[in-house]
C-alpha cells in the first residue's frame, strides 16, 4: 500500500524532529493568516469526504495517532517538557497530515496545502 509507505516516511520525519524544528513548525502554525486557516479546514473536511469514501478512517486514525506519538517522542529527545504548547499544536497538526496521506492520491492535492508548514522537515507527497 502505497499511502503506508508515504504515512510512515512522513512520521519518520517527525521522528527526527528537533526541537527547533518543532518551534519553527509551531511558529509557521501560529503565524496563518485567515485565509490560510480557511484553506487548512476546508483541506481538513476533503480528506474527512475522501476518508469516507475509500473507507479508510481506521488506518487514518491508526497514522494519526503514530504522527502526534512521533512528535511527542521528538519533543521528549530535544528535552521539552509536556505538556507544551508547541508541541500539541504541531502533533495535532502531524496528525491531519498523517490522515490525509492515509487518504492516498485522490487528497494528495489539499494534503500539499497542510505540508506547506512542513517544507524544511519533510518533501511533499
Amino acid at each position: 500500500m502505497p499511502e503506508a509507505a508515504t504515512s510512515e516516511r512522513f512520521v519518520a520525519a517527525l521522528r527526527a524532529m528537533t526541537g527547533d524544528d518543532l518551534h519553527r513548525v509551531s511558529a509557521s502554525l501560529d503565524a496563518e493568516q485567515i485565509c490560510d486557516e480557511v484553506d487548512w479546514w476546508r483541506a481538513t473536511i476533503a480528506i474527512d469526504k475522501v476518508l469516507r469514501r475509500t473507507r479508510c478512517t481506521r488506518w487514518a486514525a491508526w497514522a494519526a495517532n503514530g504522527a502526534a506519538h512521533a512528535v511527542q517522542e521528538a519533543a521528549g529527545r530535544a528535552g521539552i517538557p509536556l505538556p507544551d504548547a508547541d508541541v500539541t499544536r504541531v502533533a495535532r497538526a502531524a496528525a491531519e497530515v498523517a490522515r490525509g496521506l492515509a487518504a492516498g492520491s485522490p487528497a494528495r492535492p489539499v494534503v500539499g496545502i497542510l505540508l506547506e508548514h512542513w517544507a524544511d522537515i519533510v518533501t511533499p507527497a
